[in-house]
């Protein structure tokens, strides 16, 4: 009996993450040289079992020949890559192995030997993809890229709008050339600092440099992965970048990462199985830029409202419309407000729904999307802007429309419950920060009144799909 309670137990409290796994994926990077170095690294990423392995470019050393690719990359990966053309194995039924091209992967015709082993989404060079609860964008970051790998270059175009229209929890880009590093043989390329967090990335992953960092630069993580077999190992400056957290070079190793629906995990191993570094990104914070307007609050000679909190839901845009995530913030006299959310997705319809202590609860028109992280939305320029046209303007120079005051009981209608108890708030003299109060003066009295017998007249209540 004990026993089987303990095991209740864990259940309810063991932490949430460990029931809800989305992906398990392997990152290896410059790794694509022959030798026991390699075998070694290789060893290790198949103890894991991973769902599948992505590369941070230079597959196949010294210059990226068809004479060398088989036993560079098939010899130890030809498990994971469909369709495998080489002659170590028979290679898996669907790919599991998607690489990134280094440099050493362009020096022969143009990358031809590479591009021809490998069958890649898009153009091969540079492509994306999903799995599970990750979206992977793939970016070609060698000098020879036709597109260009500057931020303002076709494919980073290509990524900025991929990324705007992703709906996944996790962004997670990566390439060769790293943004940023420490490494004192290749060290950062700025040409290669993208504007990921602003247009919506998780995370960003390379190579090229032959060690292991992670750097925050802006409360944004990079990881340099370069420890996947080629035997030189490389220096680290004396003096890190500013953003430097953990750096080692002291022999091989790869990453295991974890993706959740809470979080994702990042973990380094050396070849001996030891664990260098284990590292926890959690989502991206959306930001929902909201105006609205509060019928009893707003005063049209003026302009403004009184501020006041409310409390903003997000639902499902398909029925039966659950609940999302929902915050809580002051709305200031400007009726402007800015409420966060981690547990949204970008490119994903929501309805915006707006609780106010003692107005009629109001959903967005449609259905609204964050994009980058980012939602603007305003519900006083029209009646249109709430479902079922369920507003009342307020000002005409300029026009505006507010949320109908008066749902003092909060049940969703304004009728004679609500004005019954203003009424007798108001013979009472009832002051202070109180439902009856639907003018926002703290004070019940005759003009609260007449806000809740009009809309009770009217048959005001709250309309949802």
């Amino acid at each position: 009996m004990k026993a089987l309670t303990l095991f209740f137990l864990l259940i309810f409290f063991s932490p949430l993450s460990s029931f809800t796994q989305t992906v398990k994926f392997a990152a290896i990077g410059d790794y694509g040289k022959a030798g026991p170095a390699e075998l070694a690294v290789s060893n290790l990423v198949k103890s894991w079992n991973p769902d599948f392995i992505i590369t941070l470019g230079d597959n196949n050393y010294p210059y990226g020949q068809e004479a060398t690719i088989d036993s560079n990359i098939g010899q130890y990966y030809y498990e994971y890559i469909s369709p495998y053309i080489g002659s170590f194995g028979t290679g898996d039924s669907v790919n599991r192995f998607f690489p990134s091209m280094g440099n050493h992967d362009w020096d022969t015709l143009d990358g031809a030997p590479y591009l021809n082993y490998f069958t890649l989404p898009g153009n091969e060079r540079y492509y994306d993809y999903v799995k599970g609860n990750i979206h992977f964008f793939v970016i070609g970051s060698d000098p020879r890229e036709p597109d260009g790998r500057d931020s303002n270059s076709i494919q980073a175009q290509w990524l900025k709008n991929q990324l705007s229209q992703s709906s996944e929890k996790w962004n997670i880009i990566y390439f060769h050339h790293p943004p940023y590093s420490s490494g004192n043989f290749h060290g950062s390329q700025p040409i290669m600092q993208w504007p990921f967090k602003r247009w919506g990335a998780t995370t960003v992953l390379t190579g090229h440099d032959h060690l292991y960092e992670r750097i925050i630069i802006d409360n944004f993580t990079y990881f340099v992965n370069g420890l996947g077999g080629y035997p030189q190992i490389y220096p680290f400056d004396s003096i890190p970048l500013p953003g430097s957290q953990l750096r080692y070079n002291n022999t091989y190793g790869a990453m295991l990462i974890n993706s959740y629906d809470d979080s994702i995990i990042f973990k380094f191993y050396s070849i001996g199985d030891t664990l260098i570094d284990n590292y926890k990104i959690l989502p991206s914070i959306k930001s929902l830029s909201l105006t609205i307007n509060i019928e009893g609050f707003y005063d049209p000679n003026e302009n403004t409202s009184i501020g006041d909190t409310v409390k903003v839901y997000l639902r499902n845009y398909i029925s039966p419309y659950a609940i999302i995530d929902s915050a809580k913030r002051y709305v200031d006299s400007s009726g402007r407000g800015d409420f966060s959310f981690s547990k949204a997705n970008n490119a994903t319809d929501y309805y915006i729904v707006v609780k106010h202590r003692n107005s009629i609860e109001t959903w967005s028109a449609t259905g609204k999307k964050f994009a980058a992280n980012v939602l603007n939305y305003d519900f006083t320029s029209s009646s249109s802007q709430a479902y079922g046209n369920n507003m009342i303007q307020v000002d005409s120079t300029p026009v505006r429309f507010a949320i109908y005051s008066g749902d003092a009981y909060q049940d969703g209608f304004i009728d004679g419950s609500d004005g019954l108890l203003i009424d007798n708030d108001a013979y009472n003299f009832v002051t202070g920060y109180v439902a009856s109060d639907v003018t926002g003066d703290e004070v019940t009295d005759g003009s609260d009144a007449a806000i809740v017998d009009n809309n009770a007249y009217n048959f005001v209540s709250k309309i949802t799909p």
